[in-house]
């Protein structure tokens, strides 16, 4: 046992509540569990009881023991003087407190327990996933738009964050947050230090050439070599040199990396791609800002890699001639991760939630994403019908899956209950 179950089996009443009786005998009735408190003091937060004919309205606190009220020196904090209830799993020893005690283990159903013991020692995909064969499916998608948006707010507050500190610089924290989404999980990093190698005022310099982009953000990236024979490469390289010489550039030294990854998302295509996307225009983000509609946003951020890259995913090696062009799926993610929190974040910060909420909307109109988690929550029953529900599978999985916070999930909360109610 420990305080989150025990909260809650408290919060949702998942114990035999006949004959209710504190440890002294007095006969309970409970008229409202109060509301869960996440900041400092009690538990519960305005919880009403009936102890022996009183009513008494007030906090209620919960321990694992009742000697945890004296351990954690309850009796000289003021926070819980209004306490009028402890609940208890075991009433261990007596205390020097006159709250009247009740005492929940005798009352909660074992399988109750044991199913959610079983579940912290399951190696399956998701600790519940035995259970889901039998769950009405019709439950899981409400719960997967709210962590969308719970997941689609945290972004846009970091958004906010990067934005504050660069001076409230939108364009230079989006072209940042722009590199770190061309270099997909494992790229992240290294394109976000290029991008921080190279401000955006520099970029916008030679936003006519995407030449000399391409020099840039290649060359920082480490990835110019005179040994390959490669004149292009060659020529990039004198570029980048020129550059480097003229604006005293920094070395960057997070490296790049080309393994475990399909040819498609090779560094050097995708700073490529990078390059011809800020060639087309300076002030990328005031631009993205007068964009209303989503086909017209993806447009805007499509590119392709020159020609060069037709016959190349690397220097020096020669492949068949497919153009370079960024796919749907890609700009789908781009719109999702990365602009979508910072348009919101902007039109919030600015009063206009409505436009935030259009923003929101458009997790809806996006593709659904094909990966290992939402394959696997597909096997379970459960298919992404667009992005924003496949952004809730990665939400459930992720933070709550994999951390095993059944207990703040509204499905472990939905299975767990079952058993209760049978009894």
């Amino acid at each position: 046992m420990n305080e989150k179950l025990l909260q809650f089996i408290w919060q949702h009443l998942y114990f035999n509540m006949w004959d209710l009786l504190t440890v002294h005998q007095e006969p309970v009735e409970i008229m409202s569990t109060g509301r869960i408190n996440r900041d400092q003091g009690p538990d519960f937060l305005s919880g009403q009881v009936n102890i022996n004919g009183q009513v008494w309205a007030g906090n209620i606190e919960l321990h694992v023991l009742s000697s945890d009220w004296e351990l954690h020196r309850h009796d000289d904090d003021r926070n819980y003087d209004n306490v009028v209830l402890h609940v208890v799993w075991r009433h261990d020893r007596p205390i020097r407190s006159p709250i009247p005690i009740l005492e929940l283990e005798p009352r909660v159903p074992r399988h109750l327990l044991k199913k959610y013991s079983g579940w912290r020692d399951q190696k399956q995909f998701i600790p519940c996933a035995g259970e889901w064969s039998g769950l009405n499916k019709t439950m899981v998608y409400p719960f997967l738009d709210w962590l969308m948006m719970q997941r689609l707010g945290e972004r846009s507050r970091h958004a906010f964050d990067q934005v504050k500190a660069l001076g409230m610089d939108w364009e230079e924290a989006f072209w940042r947050s722009l590199a770190r989404g061309f270099g997909h999980k494992v790229n992240a990093d290294a394109f976000e230090a290029i991008a921080i190698s190279l401000p955006v005022k520099k970029i916008m310099r030679h936003s006519h050439d995407r030449h000399q982009l391409e020099a840039l953000l290649l060359g920082q990236a480490g990835l110019l070599r005179t040994d390959t024979g490669d004149e292009y490469a060659n020529g990039l390289f004198r570029e980048f040199c020129f550059l480097r010489n003229k604006y005293q550039l920094d070395k960057q030294y997070m490296p790049v990396h080309f393994l475990r990854m399909r040819p498609g998302n090779f560094p050097t295509l995708r700073l490529a791609q990078l390059a011809d996307l800020m060639a087309k225009t300076t002030n990328l983000f005031r631009i993205i800002l007068g964009i209303t509609e989503l086909d017209q946003l993806k447009k805007q951020l499509r590119s392709t890699a020159s020609s060069y890259w037709d016959h190349h995913y690397r220097f020096g090696e020669t492949s068949s001639c497919i153009r370079k062009t960024s796919g749907e799926g890609f700009i789908d993610l781009l719109i999702m991760n990365t602009v979508m929190p910072f348009l919101i974040a902007y039109h919030i910060e600015a009063g206009k939630h409505e436009k935030a909420d259009r923003v929101s909307a458009w997790a809806y109109q996006l593709k659904p994403e094909a990966n290992l988690i939402t394959g696997g929550f597909e096997r379970l029953g459960v298919k992404a019908a667009h992005m924003g529900q496949s952004q809730g599978l990665l939400e459930l999985k992720q933070h709550y899956c994999n951390e095993y916070k059944c207990l703040e999930c509204a499905i472990g909360k939905h299975l767990l209950k079952q058993p209760a109610e049978r009894c």
